[in-house]
């Protein structure tokens, strides 16, 4: 049995899954075992993968979406840890090294994930690039490693970081390890980079398997299922590359980004809320923040409804909207502006919460890929692999 499984869920990305598996196997830890999830590709994904022989296991699958290809790839996995890799991204060459050295020099945590940096076609985008990508969560200066994280300790204390990366870059010796619970960070805000995660494979038999009917956020769901009950450490050093290029299908880059908007803040309400209000007794003890937070969601719905359509199909999407913005007031936080606006007529109504959100200059649609930013659906669900 290895010691590590890393899982590269694909669909489509022939171009692109050999940097993916070669800096795997570029990896100066070297007992894991690569297993690459193909989600019903049309492209010559299976010819590239299988040209590396027994070194990469290559798994089939009728194409259900990237929660159900990390399944298959959990259900094929035999390591004591698994990780997972988008197969048009890259690890450093340390990252399963420095990864298992913490969850074996921290027996009660249950996850370890790490910095992030970006990257494209042009070189590094910004090495430490997390709160970057999760800009809307770490807006607020008081959103910090600290606040989130209950116990911190510098990473040169862990003996996790290998002494060579530390010769190559003296200043990762002043970066730290944080780590304790952090469920109540977590549904304020998506505050860690999600796909750097490395987890103990009995936490996994533990909470179950992905929720394959997830639109999007398929990975935060998953992980506000863990979080709650487990505790995480943060290391505060880039271990995944994250790769920017035309080949996405990013949401922002559609004409009906308005509509993905929607189906993005619905999606999200829908999962958080539903941990929200999964323990009574949890949501009771901290009901003031918790409706502060379903409110601003709920809201979060109605401003792209408020925003689309022309005819009766604007007046129906207004309808919708007040569904929600009644939410709010039923969560003690009233928005009193939107409400009234969704009354006004099509193009008056739009021109109205445009101005609201603050983007006369930038018109509907690019609110729309502004707002899709912020909440970084940097994938479609196929795309996302």
């Amino acid at each position: 049995m290895p010691k590590v499984s890393v899982i590269i869920p694909t669909y489509n990305r022939a171009p692109l899954i050999s940097e993916a598996i070669d800096s795997v196997l570029a990896q100066t830890f070297t007992d894991f075992e690569i297993i690459v999830v193909d989600d019903e590709s049309t492209d010559d994904t299976e010819a590239v993968v299988k040209a590396y022989g027994d070194r990469v296991t290559y798994v089939w699958t009728q194409n259900g979406g990237t929660g159900h290809a990390r399944n298959v790839g959990m259900q094929h996995a035999t390591g004591e840890y698994l990780t997972f890799l988008d197969s048009d991204d890259v690890l450093y060459p340390y990252a399963l090294d420095l990864e298992t050295r913490l969850l074996e020099r921290f027996p009660g945590v249950s996850m370890v994930c790490a910095e992030v940096t970006g990257f494209n076609e042009r070189g590094i985008i910004e090495r430490y690039h997390l709160k970057s990508y999760h800009e809307s969560s770490f807006r607020d200066p008081s959103v910090t490693y600290d606040a989130i994280f209950p116990s911190s300790i510098p990473l040169l204390e862990t003996g996790a970081i290998p002494e060579d990366v530390i010769r190559e870059d003296p200043s990762l010796a002043r970066r730290r390890a944080y780590h304790g619970n952090i469920f109540d960070s977590y549904l304020e805000g998506i505050v860690l980079f999600q796909n750097s995660a490395m987890l103990r494979r009995k936490v996994v038999e533990d909470i179950g398997q992905r929720n394959e009917y997830v639109y999007v956020f398929e990975e935060l769901d998953y992980l506000l299922r863990l979080s709650r009950h487990h505790d995480i450490l943060f290391a505060d050093i880039p271990t995944y590359k994250l790769r920017y290029h035309p080949g996405q299908l990013s949401s922002m880059a559609h004409s009906d980004a308005t509509f993905r908007w929607v189906r993005t803040q619905r999606s999200l309400l829908r999962i958080v809320k539903r941990h929200i209000l999964a323990d009574q007794a949890y949501y009771q003890r901290h009901r003031q923040r918790l409706d502060r937070r379903l409110a601003d969601l709920h809201r979060a719905v109605a401003v792209p409804m408020l925003l689309l359509g022309n005819n009766s199909w604007g007046r129906r999407y207004a309808r919708y909207a007040r569904r929600f913005l009644g939410r709010c007031s039923t969560y003690g936080h009233p928005q009193h502006a939107l409400f009234a606006a969704s009354f006004a007529p099509n193009a008056l109504r739009r021109t109205v919460v445009a101005t609201l959100e603050g983007v006369n200059k930038e018109g509907v649609a690019g609110l729309a890929r502004r707002a899709l930013k912020k909440i970084r659906t940097r994938r479609s669900r196929r795309g996302d692999q």
